[in-house]
């Protein structure tokens, strides 16, 4: 035993609550947030609030202590109805309630990240709370500076590249290491497998044909969270044909709820008199419960879908995925965990083809068992035309080492011109490792020299000057709150001061307001810029101090933490304006033009 799980196991057990209230894909994050915990943190003992609709996965964990599910039918269901009138509902919210307010715990993670759920954390007593509660005066606050991160940033729409998996592993993972002392050594652990979930056992007709071991599946989720993000049945109808038609060996699965029985149903018109067998493609439609369809994902080769909770359901069991970005969907931070999945992105291009669909996955299995001599751009040419790939991006998962900041990220499989929101993705996410984990990584991390546009390069050149202007506000604001707090250190009194102090402080509160309006013109202006002045916004709004001089001082930390992330930006935009420049030309004639080192 390490000296440091020796230390932990004196420590006495963690009890700590988990409030995840939004939706079953959420869940699945947090399930895999919570393993990577439980392995560094054995004593950790978890109790998990869900919804009763999306309780079915947390209750199929064996290292979960206990799952409290929210009837919000129940609660909630008559007074929407009706039926019953708000003093009686909120009579059977707070009888639902005593439980869990009757012996504080140790941690409380409000990983809903809704208002409505920082109420209950308001109301919950515990040491140590995470995510979203209720200030003094019930405004809404951020227990945390990832929670800042998470409404400035993540919901506040801003570009940004770290998973929420890993935001929610970080997170729960540095208030560990902070009062409870260093983890176990359990090295690079994977923290998603087959058996992640301890399932019931399934009588279904299709099981039975998992025993012919010569058979391949690859599982289509009809559907997805939203019809604007969903791919057409006819396509996933279409991309069947050509696996089942050029593929012996491969079977296809559908998968899907009750209502989507009528993409059921147009997958198969589409497909009617165009399949000489058609038992390869079997149906499960409206007939997957947790259990079976967490089976099915589990043993077929391959997921393909749009952005939809078997995405993470995939991710969690180890199975791969072939991930569909359609319409608005951030695949940097919901896409799927792991190494080795495949995201198509048709960005303003529509819907991706079903011939491109197959193209990327035909590459993908042919990889997978080595028997592929081109590589993926030879491949997709030959497949669907030059012209077609220029159409899509397609993106590959990896899981970095540790020391290399840890966390997963997506790697181009195409060439394409870097977007000046792509990297202004990947400087964020640099930017909050700074924040918040302390680590920092060098300077033009996995930025690639050939990507760099001369769009992106007019752009980045005004970011220059504005970045530099706005590192000056940011420490002009950071002087102006150090010298609010010492003029209100020396007062007896923050409601009772002379006339000369009363001005003194009324002209560095008003210097303090011009500046926070310079931080948010500069933001609404250029757009990467506006993650610096939403992250002011919910800094300040969060300041806890009672008084003047605490309040000054907190003020000067939050201005001092922008300034250092915009220092960094800064840096980033130097680097790569220097890395685009010409280099010279390995020949027997003088280089006409220096060659130039980004350092």
């Amino acid at each position: 035993m390490t000296s440091s799980a020796a230390e932990q196991e004196k420590s006495g057990p963690i009890r700590c609550l988990v409030i995840q209230l939004a939706r079953l894909g959420d869940t699945l994050q947090s399930l895999m947030a919570l393993k990577a915990a439980k392995q560094l943190y054995p004593q950790l003992q978890i109790h998990f609030l869900a919804r009763e609709r999306f309780a079915d996965a947390a209750k199929r964990i064996s290292w979960i202590d206990e799952v409290i599910t929210l009837p919000s039918d129940k609660i909630l269901g008559p007074f929407i109805q009706g039926q019953k009138n708000q003093t009686e509902a909120l009579l059977d919210l707070s009888e639902w309630i005593q439980p869990l307010v009757k012996e504080p715990w140790d941690m409380l993670l409000n990983w809903s990240y809704s208002e409505a759920s920082s109420y209950l954390t308001a109301i919950l007593p515990a040491t140590i709370k995470l995510g979203y509660t209720r200030a003094k005066d019930v405004q809404m606050a951020c227990a945390d500076g990832w929670s800042h991160y998470m409404q400035a940033i993540v919901q506040g729409k801003v570009d940004q590249n770290i998973h929420l998996t890993d935001i929610l592993t970080t997170q729960l993972l540095t208030a560990l290491q902070i009062h409870a002392g260093d983890p176990g050594d359990v090295g690079e652990t994977p923290v998603n497998s087959k058996g992640f979930f301890n399932l019931k056992t399934v009588t279904h007709p299709f099981i039975s044909q998992w025993r012919e071991s010569t058979k391949k599946w690859v599982a289509f989720q009809l559907g997805a969270g939203r019809d604007d993000k969903a791919w057409p049945a006819e396509k996933f109808a279409e991309l069947a044909e050509f696996i089942v038609s050029r593929h012996s060996d491969w079977n296809v699965v559908l998968l899907g709820g009750t209502d989507d029985r009528s993409r059921e149903a147009q997958f198969f018109e589409t497909l009617k008199g165009r399949l000489s067998d058609s038992s390869r493609i079997v149906s499960l439609v409206g007939q997957t419960q947790f259990d079976l369809w967490a089976s099915v994902v589990s043993k077929v080769h391959w997921v393909i879908a749009a952005d939809t909770s078997v995405v993470h359901l995939a991710s969690v069991l180890g199975t791969r995925v072939l991930n569909l970005s359609i319409g608005p969907v951030q695949w940097s931070e919901t896409g799927p965990y792991g190494n080795g999945h495949l995201i198509i992105d048709v960005s303003n291009h529509g819907i991706p083809e079903s011939e491109w669909v197959y193209a990327v996955w035909s590459h993908g299995v042919a990889e997978r068992t080595q028997v592929i001599e081109r590589d993926f751009t030879q491949h997709l040419t030959q497949q669907i035309g030059e012209k077609a790939l220029h159409s899509m991006k397609v993106m590959r998962s990896r899981i970095r080492p540790t020391q290399d900041g840890g966390g997963v990220v997506y790697e181009p499989l195409t060439a394409h011109a870097l977007e000046l929101n792509e990297w202004s993705s990947t400087v964020m996410g640099q930017i909050a490792r700074a924040w918040f984990c302390g680590w920092v990584a060098p300077i033009g991390h996995e930025i690639n020299r050939d990507t760099i546009s001369p769009d992106l390069i007019i752009e980045l050149r005004k970011l220059a000057e504005s970045s530099e202007v706005l590192e000056k506000i940011c420490n002009e604001a950071e002087k102006a709150a150090n010298e609010l707090t010492k003029k209100s250190q020396k007062l007896h009194s923050d409601h009772l001061m002379s006339l000369d102090d009363k001005q003194v402080i009324q002209s560095i509160a008003l210097k303090m307001q011009e500046l926070d309006k310079l931080i948010d013109r500069m933001g609404q202006t250029q757009a990467p810029l506006r993650a610096f002045s939403q992250m002011s916004k919910v800094m300040m709004n969060n300041l806890s101090g009672e008084h003047l001089s605490e309040m000054g001082r907190e003020g000067a930390i939050c201005y001092k933490n922008l300034r250092e992330g915009v220092k960094i930006f800064k840096e980033w935009v130097d680097f790569t304006l220097k890395m685009a420049r010409p280099r010279a030309v390995k020949s027997g004639f003088a280089p006409l033009v220096s060659i130039q080192n980004p350092n």
